[in-house]
């Protein structure tokens, strides 16, 4: 288990991983002294590997999850599976498409697990968003607006390019997968994507305007930035009979013809509930339950983000292959 320490991500997983029942934290390794150091005094009944290779041999464990920086998702994931091991990474997956199915074939050579921590699919604003797109009173969906924006700095790995830092694979992998599961079954067929560096002493973008075009006729935008004083709303999900509009993250307001009238009113956002995804994924190991986040899936949201960059470099639109 690799022990990130921002946004302390590695005591999160662990401490979670202690929690969920059919799971029992076994070890930890990470390349920098300090955060081992770190974990043997938060975790301190584990083994604490000084070796990513000596935790791949162990017989102890079965399952690898990967807090690292995102460049290095792939490698460490292909070899977590080489070595007959279940493969969890946090998000985002890897940086392209061909490292996602190298990962996927890796896995599917060895009959292992891999999935995604993807927690954001179970975050209450996206959750509010969800049960009023499928409860159908929005109608035919044409417009889906969301947002992540602010001002601070990118800190540590995440503002450096080589390292897979920058805004779209930061927040913009979180809001491209919830986009994609809104979606499916319809798939994203086109992308136009605008790019910003500056504002911030960083080699990588700080803010990304992303446009997608879904095949059921939607039209989907993403915008994630650290460098907006001023936000856009969170989400403006836009219907025939309805919208909803979220400003923030704990405020939805539902307006439209809604029981034959043109109404509008607040409608209560849903609960986050983040500690559901390691007993579903315990489930899928201890009991075949299916996968809480499936990778084809998340190959999806990576083929957006390979197009965008394309679309970022060319100043073109991308269209997306089936």
């Amino acid at each position: 288990m690799g022990y990130g320490g921002q946004f302390a991500m590695g005591k999160h997983h662990a401490d979670n991983v202690r929690k969920t029942d059919g799971l029992v934290l076994k070890g930890v390794f990470d390349v920098d002294p300090a955060r081992r150091d770190a974990a043997k005094t938060e975790q301190p009944d584990v083994v604490v590997y000084d070796t990513f290779e000596a935790l791949l041999d162990s017989a102890d464990i079965e399952l690898v999850v990967l807090i690292t920086p995102h460049d290095t998702h792939a490698p460490l994931s292909i070899a977590a599976s080489n070595a007959g091991k279940h493969v969890l990474t946090e998000k985002v997956m890897c940086l392209n498409v061909a490292e996602c199915d190298a990962m996927i074939a890796a896995a599917k050579k060895t009959g292992k697990c891999l999935s995604v921590y993807q927690n954001r699919r179970l975050d209450g604003d996206y959750l509010t968003v969800k049960k009023q797109i499928e409860s159908g009173t929005l109608g035919n969906l044409f417009s889906i607006e969301s947002s992540v924006n602010g001002y601070w700095f990118p800190a540590g790995w995440r503002g450096v390019k080589k390292s897979g830092g920058g805004m779209l694979y930061d927040w913009g992998a979180h809001l491209t997968d919830q986009l994609v599961q809104l979606m499916l079954p319809a798939r994203p067929v086109s992308v136009y994507a605008n790019f910003h560096y500056g504002g911030h002493d960083v080699d990588v973008e700080t803010q990304t305007t992303v446009s997608i075009r879904f095949d059921n006729g939607v039209m989907a935008q993403i915008d994630v930035g650290c460098v907006s004083w001023l936000t856009r709303p969170r989400w403006l999900v836009r219907g025939e009979k309805a919208a909803v509009l979220m400003p923030d993250w704990e405020t939805c307001t539902l307006r439209g013809m809604l029981n034959g009238s043109e109404q509008q009113m607040s409608i209560p956002v849903e609960a986050s509930a983040w500690e559901r995804f390691y007993p579903a994924l315990s489930a899928h190991l201890n009991d075949g339950a299916p996968l809480p986040v499936d990778p084809t899936e998340v190959r999806i949201a990576l083929s957006v983000i390979d197009a965008a960059f394309e679309s970022g470099r060319t100043g073109r639109s991308v269209e997306i292959a089936p």
